[in-house]
């Protein structure tokens, strides 16, 4: 956790950069999608006498359209910190590009992985959530694995779940104190600014919105360095490597 937080604030401003520029064209794409169907909804007058507009089939494709989007630039974001906090930990600051680039040329199985985890975790929850939480902790590092070493999809999953072996019950405790303290901050530090509202409904709403969504993107890069950070601290436990031969990958 020190380490994590080390890393997490000697790079909060490029970090979170890359963050707001994987996150807020998605978002605003999202928002493009849905706000075309809403439109043609408004636009619908009775009086015509034609059916109105059907959007059973085009919200559910909208639905998994939005939704395969924001899951796919979430582990994207994961993807890019993960890379710039082992780039820090080797003592070299990545740049800007350098850490976009590395993401963008795993895409496809960065995706995929996200897909597959989702499912398999989803899947978990459904039978009784303990199951769930036992997956998760499994597939944790695969993004991690994926963008340092490489071995395709299937592997990189399957090795995650290698390396953490031995080590969940850790990796449980580490993420609940990360969840619960992220928790807090993002519930504490948007209350001043939601009273805006008493000044002006609108702009303290607005206002508000924002700041909850900046806390949500501080707390979403904070947890990929967690990941990228417990990659690092368990191949160093578990297979004596050096941080510069974690990193060499990407020299």
């Amino acid at each position: 956790m020190k380490r994590s937080l080390s890393v997490y604030f000697a790079n909060f401003i490029s970090f979170n950069l890359l963050g707001l520029a994987i996150f807020v064209p998605g978002v605003l794409l999202v928002f493009a999608l849905f706000g075309a169907a809403f439109l043609e909804l408004m636009a619908y007058d009775p009086s015509s006498g034609g059916p109105p507009p059907d959007f059973s089939g085009l919200h559910a494709g909208l639905f998994g359209i939005a939704w395969l989007l924001m899951l796919s630039l979430q582990y994207l974001l994961i993807a890019v910190v993960v890379f710039g906090s082992l780039r820090y930990l080797q003592g070299n600051k990545a740049s800007f590009l350098a850490c976009l680039m590395q993401g963008l040329r795993r895409l496809g199985p960065i995706v995929v992985i996200a897909v597959i985890s989702t499912i398999l975790v989803s899947i978990g929850m459904f039978l009784v959530i303990v199951p769930g939480i036992i997956v998760a902790l499994m597939i944790c590092v695969a993004i991690p694995v994926l963008m340092v070493e490489d071995p395709g999809i299937l592997a990189s999953l399957s090795r995650s779940r290698q390396l953490t072996k031995g080590s969940r019950w850790r990796l449980l405790g580490l993420f609940l104190v990360a969840f619960v303290g992220a928790g807090v901050i993002a519930l504490i530090v948007p209350l001043p600014f939601g009273l805006l509202v008493f000044v002006d409904v609108e702009i303290g709403t607005v206002i508000a919105n924002i700041v909850a969504g900046m806390m949500q993107l501080f707390v979403t890069v904070f947890f990929a360095v967690l990941l990228g950070v417990a990659y690092h601290d368990l191949r160093v436990a578990k297979e004596g490597v050096s941080t510069a031969q974690i990193a060499a990958i990407f020299d």
